[in-house]
């Protein structure tokens, strides 16, 4: 009788303890369901055309691309006023944010933030389509329109869903520890 009734407790906790890591996301988990979304739409070109009248750009283009392993590289192209144009491209790993915030009022402009200048911002010669600069940043702030153009029949609450990944993969950052690179007395 006792026997039996520890089995059952035993069998008990053992369900609880599985039903909780079921639904626990992990690190993989949650970089395979952003690569997923970003697959999905990122590709498809969604063009902004700013309301103000002080704007300089006629439009903004941008696309978004997963790139290997759990980069993401960010593309805009701005039309601006007398027809030129200028391209940016950003690119940072998941692996890198350390803070991810969406402006006061927005679902889609989110600002990245990484641990020491890992954000690589290249500037596209729009002429020979060839890299003309490069920096190096510790943020980036652009609108993820590859979640938010309507034409893509997107999902309900996507935006606030992948800042949560994005948040959440910030704080699996921030958690592990940081290795430096010790200077010698």
């Amino acid at each position: 009788m006792i026997t039996r009734k520890i089995t059952q407790i035993v069998a008990g906790i053992s369900l609880v303890v599985l039903s909780f890591n079921v639904n626990a996301q992990t690190e993989q988990t949650t970089k395979d369901w952003i690569r997923q979304k970003i697959e999905k739409y990122g590709s498809t070109e969604a063009t902004y055309k700013p309301q103000s009248k002080a704007a300089t750009e006629v439009s903004i283009k941008y696309q978004t691309f997963y790139h290997g392993g759990d980069t993401i590289k960010i593309q805009e192209t701005r039309v601006l006023k007398g027809g030129n144009k200028m391209t940016n491209v950003y690119t940072f790993k998941i692996s890198d944010l350390t803070e991810i915030t969406n402006m006061a009022g927005t679902n889609d402009v989110f600002e990245f933030k990484t641990d020491k200048n890992k954000v690589t911002l290249r500037q596209i010669n729009n002429k020979t389509n060839e890299p003309q600069s490069a920096y190096y940043t510790n943020h980036v702030r652009t609108k993820i329109w590859f979640v938010s153009g309507t034409e893509l029949n997107k999902e309900e609450n996507i935006e606030q869903r992948l800042l949560k990944a994005f948040k959440f993969m910030a704080s699996l950052n921030n958690a592990k520890p940081k290795t430096e690179n010790k200077e010698a007395f």
